[in-house]
């Protein structure tokens, strides 16, 4: 992938990032082929949709990483506590 700052055949935390803050349909393309093949990069995506939330963008790539990869572990990231919740 070529996007950005980032020249890389391996997807980083900062590569899915990019890809899910300015991809075009080719970069989505190449990571979530990235996704069906390996459940790393499943947990990533789904880390960094939920670490760094960027609307619709975090949303789909959250139900695409699930879809292609039923095992890869969503529980694993735990959700992140309001203000208002209770500890």
């Amino acid at each position: 992938m070529e996007h950005r700052h980032l020249n890389t055949a391996h997807w980083t935390a900062a590569a899915v990032d990019s890809a899910l803050e300015r991809g075009n349909l080719k970069d989505w393309r190449e990571l979530f082929t990235a996704v069906q093949a390996n459940d790393e990069v499943a947990e990533l995506v789904l880390r960094i949709a939920r670490e760094h939330p960027q609307g619709g963008a975090s949303v789909l790539a959250t139900a695409l990483a699930l879809r292609l990869r039923p095992g890869a572990n969503a529980l694993k990231f735990p959700e992140r506590k309001g203000a208002g919740d209770q500890h």
